[in-house]
């Protein structure tokens, strides 16, 4: 009999053992399995935020003008071209205008420095009105702002481009809508910025390196005194667009 309790006694503590190693094992596995958390942001880099509103006047019959980003650059010190978002994306400036919001277009993290130029490429405009939608003629897709964005390290900047679509909307003779962009670019560094909802950034405080405003004419040229003045005749030839001063205003 001593020798069977023996027996069991081995066996018994031969399990627990075995128990024991077994669980040693699963909480080994458990924790390799674990994903590994994110590296956090370099102490060398700061925060740039883009966003997006719209600072129109009354369109009249206009009631949305839909516009699509395809992308947005910036151009460093070393004079390369970073890309901060490829995303597509579309919005409704005319909706922007009446909730009074601004939507986040990107958010990306880059060296402290200061970036003289930034490019935002436009694929498309669609215009609604009481007749319906109209794909507008746009002069040239893409906009090169040259504007100061100062990155800091461990700190957000921004960006705001302020549409004003009613300076940047024509009408030519026959009906066709030309969007040639005018905009009011806002930049600010060590700014305190709310992000909590996408439809609806805030931007407060902080320092505003750059506040001005720069248009497009019919060639697609870009930057501050370029427009297409309002007393314009414009008629669209082929994919060029043409304009005649209506010194009478009619």
């Amino acid at each position: 009999m001593g020798q069977e309790k023996n027996i069991e006694k081995n066996i018994s503590g031969s399990i627990f053992t075995l128990i024991f190693i077994l669980l040693i094992a699963a909480l080994i596995s458990a924790c390799s399995l674990q994903p590994q958390s994110q590296p956090s942001q370099s102490t060398q880099e700061g925060r740039a935020v883009f966003t997006m509103t719209d600072d129109a006047a009354n369109m009249d019959e206009v009631t949305s003008i839909k516009i699509t980003v395809n992308s947005i650059k910036v151009l460093n010190e070393s004079e390369s071209w970073i890309t901060v978002s490829n995303e597509q994306q579309t919005y409704d400036l005319l909706k922007l205008k009446s909730s009074g919001t601004q939507v986040l277009l990107a958010e990306y993290n880059l060296t402290p420095g200061t970036y003289n130029q930034i490019r935002l490429s436009i694929s498309q405009i669609v215009v609604t009105d009481a007749s319906g939608d109209h794909m507008a003629k746009l002069p040239s897709g893409e906009l090169k702002i040259v504007g100061k964005l100062v990155i800091n390290e461990n700190s957000t900047s921004t960006v705001k481009f302020d549409f004003i679509a009613d300076e940047s909307l024509h009408l030519t003779g026959n009906g066709t809508y030309i969007f040639a962009p005018v905009v009011k670019l806002e930049t600010r560094q060590r700014a305190n910025v709310d992000l909590r909802f996408r439809e609806n950034v805030r931007i407060s405080d902080g320092k505003i390196d750059d506040d001005r405003k720069e248009g497009m004419d019919i060639e697609g040229n870009f930057g501050e005194g370029y427009h297409i003045n309002e007393n314009s005749r414009l008629v669209i030839k082929g994919d060029r667009i043409t304009e005649e001063l209506n010194l009478r205003g009619n």
